[in-house]
């Protein structure tokens, strides 16, 4: 299966009932990582199950720093 069709099927996957299918849909969507699905993910952070939104913010919890900010002032 070609990445286009896997991409599709992941979107299709994401409008499911099945909490559960929906957060691996987006899982799969963000690990792919295309700038496209990111409508996508952040509808989903609205979604009623928290497995469903944990899913959708999976893509950017790697982007944060959990390091604490540095002063950019010598204040």
């Amino acid at each position: 299966m070609g990445l286009d069709h896997q991409i599709a099927f992941l979107l299709r996957e994401s409008a499911q009932r099945d909490p559960e299918r929906r957060a691996a849909a987006l899982k799969g969507l963000g690990r792919i990582g295309r700038t496209g699905h990111a409508r996508v993910l952040v509808e989903a952070a609205g979604d009623p199950a928290p497995s469903v939104r944990a899913a959708a913010a999976s893509p950017w919890a790697g982007s944060v720093s959990r390091r604490p900010a540095q002063r950019s002032c010598p204040c």
